[in-house]
């Protein structure tokens, strides 16, 4: 193969494995092959119910699809065992949004609809029960018993069938039949089955006929949060009472589970009791997405790609140093040593002596203290264990300013590295695989040498490209995606100009805020929560238990940062340090009047001029400066 073609293959394999397979429902076909076991994996197989809690691209769909009968016995015989050995048969049952939501309104009142709705998910749970059932039927040669299918249709409220096939067949027929009288509810209602009866009957039947062999059959519901709160009582039912052979595995959005009622409005689904609750985002992020790019890595160089083993050997990193020559630490630092060669020869000697990547901290310090460059010269020399402590608290801080004023600078802060790049989608496996590919691009395109390189790397320039490029377009789809899309999108855009400001301007202010709490008027505040709950849920918002009060005025509430996806975009720190207080009135204002909201937020300090701004902020210039 030619260098040319070699090139092209390389680079439609590399984009192939981090982007057009980072989704479980784009590439069922690849499920095998790039599956990767997430952490929290012995505990959803747990026989118990429960939820698997997180937001888009966290990985639920793909842990709930390998829960699938035919996944699990895949990875049983990867490991030379067999069917004998599998534990537990998972289907799985997508809650379409756009059908689920079809089940309201017209002349049919909500107890009625909870009857139907509960019919629907009765028919597509047996419709996947029975494809179940004939997959079963051919691992153990063993048949469904024509009594047994006769109490199932029965159940169903279907005609007696007599084998399975005709079972599926029979249950679309239904399916269908369903949804035409909810398309149009004025003709006749279709018989209805009890809630979760069916179901109960059909794998009770499955055990009786020897088909499970002591198997637990786990009922996997994904996208629980597009469901209508009486929906939700309707599944929170089903799962209340689970018992053996069947059990529930629901995967849902964070704050998705907006109803724990059952249909029984006195019977509340509570945890631990009915069920357990994995957080995805606590359980190994970075063990588990370190596994899945390592994996692609090695399909890559097992079709011919020279590409490193390991995510760290692929991510170039910077040290301290590295970083601040590059952003111009030397510079500042020359600036330094030349103002102290006429103001004192010794502590211009004893500076010449350090580090260019240490002496520009003195500036730096000076701009934030206002005390004179030789006075606290002097005091370093003096006290350098106390200035090597300060260096060391403050020093990664200080790299957010030394680009300031460096008009045309295409890079003020370099986010790259196996440790950055694994911290910046905050437990989204899908938003780490987008990092990965937009980085290769960035790479591939300014790496002319791709195709002749050994060790092929992608450098801090192209990592932080990358980094901006996701941060930009996970801001931009926020429009389309939330309910207050518009809305959420002007509070990140105006949220991260402060934090931003924050950054670039050290003097009186704490190093690395990138989160707050909220204080305001009570109404306001409530305000503000609601669409702080929609930003959680829509991945734009993380809110976490708030260690401390920073003050005694503060209300005892959650602590707030943007998601760490547009850190870079908004080039803040991605480490998660110290917080600020914001009025949440103020940050309504952000919506409508962000120029003077800002302001008040900065405590109407100066800002950045629109010059002074990175290329991506500059783009939003006229939405800073506008007044409404």
């Amino acid at each position: 193969m030619n260098e040319s073609n070699y090139q092209k293959t390389s680079i439609s394999v590399l984009r192939e494995l981090f982007l057009d397979h980072n989704r479980a429902e784009w590439s069922l076909e690849h499920f095998k092959e790039l599956f990767v076991e997430p952490t929290y994996l012995r505990k959803l197989e747990a026989s118990r119910p429960c939820f698997l809690v997180g937001g888009r691209g966290t990985g639920k769909t793909t842990s709930l699809q390998s829960l699938h009968y035919q996944s699990t016995l895949e990875r049983l015989e990867s490991e030379g065992l067999g069917f004998s050995e599998q534990r537990y048969l998972g289907i799985h049952i997508r809650l379409n949004k756009n059908r689920v939501r079809a089940f309201q309104g017209g002349q049919i009142d909500q107890d009625t609809w909870s009857k139907i709705f509960a019919h629907y998910v009765n028919l597509l749970v047996c419709l996947e029960l029975a494809k179940l059932s004939s997959w079963l039927e051919q691992k153990t040669f063993k048949k469904i018993k024509p009594d047994s299918l006769a109490n199932i249709c029965r159940d169903i409220g279907i005609d007696e069938v007599g084998d399975c096939e005709s079972l599926e067949r029979a249950i679309k027929s239904a399916i269908s039949i369903l949804q035409l009288y909810v398309n149009v509810p004025n003709q006749n209602c279709p018989l209805l089955s009890m809630a979760e009866a069916p179901l109960r009957t059909f794998v009770e039947e499955l055990e009786s006929c020897d088909l499970l062999d002591e198997k637990v059959v786990f009922c996997c519901f994904d996208e629980y949060e597009n469901l209508l709160d009486y929906q939700q009582a309707v599944i929170n039912t089903y799962i209340k009472h689970a018992e053996p052979p069947l059990s529930y595995k629901v995967g849902v959005r964070k704050n998705g589970l907006r109803n724990r009622q059952t249909t029984d409005s006195h019977d509340l689904l509570q945890t631990p009791d009915d069920f357990a609750e994995i957080e995805i985002a606590d359980e190994g992020f970075e063990y588990f997405a370190k596994a899945v790019a390592e994996l692609r890595l090695k399909r890559a160089r097992a079709k011919g790609v020279d590409v490193p083993e390991t995510l760290s050997e692929l991510l170039s990193d910077l040290s301290f140093s590295e970083e601040a020559t590059l952003l111009g630490a030397d510079k500042i630092a020359e600036e330094v040593l030349q103002e102290l060669s006429s103001l004192d020869k010794e502590v211009f000697e004893f500076f010449s002596a350090l580090p260019k990547s240490e002496v520009y901290f003195l500036k730096y310090w000076h701009e934030g203290s206002g005390t004179s460059l030789l006075n606290l010269a002097k005091d370093w020399i003096e006290n350098e264990a106390e200035w090597k402590t300060r260096f060391g608290n403050h020093s990664y801080a200080s790299l957010f300013w030394i680009s300031k004023g460096r008009k045309g600078a295409r890079i003020r802060k370099y986010y790259c590295g196996e440790r950055t790049l694994l911290a910046l989608p905050a437990g989204n496996i899908r938003f780490f695989l987008e990092l990965i590919d937009a980085a290769i691009s960035h790479e591939l395109d300014s790496n002319s040498e791709f195709s002749v390189e050994k060790n092929f790397s992608i450098s801090p320039a192209s990592q932080t490209r990358a980094a901006r490029d996701v941060g930009q377009s996970k801001l931009n789809q926020l429009e389309g995606l939330a309910d207050h899309g518009v809305q959420l999108k002007r509070l990140i855009l105006g949220i991260g100009k402060v934090f931003f400001e924050m950054a670039r301007s050290p003097a009186g202010k704490t190093p690395e805020v990138t989160s707050f709490v909220l204080t305001g008027e009570p109404t306001a505040i409530d305000k503000m929560k609601e669409l702080l709950a929609e930003g959680v849920g829509n991945l734009a918002i993380e809110t976490t238990a708030r260690t401390k009060a920073t003050s005694s005025k503060e209300l005892k509430d959650e602590e707030y940062r943007l998601h760490p996806i547009y850190y870079a975009f908004f080039e803040i720190s991605h480490r998660r340090k110290r917080r600020t207080t914001f009025d949440a009135g103020t940050l309504l204002k952000l919506i409508t009047k962000t120029a003077p909201a800002i302001s008040e937020l900065l405590n109407h300090e100066v800002q950045s001029v629109p010059e002074d701004l990175p290329t991506q902020l500059a783009f939003f210039s006229a939405f800073y400066e506008g007044g409404e």
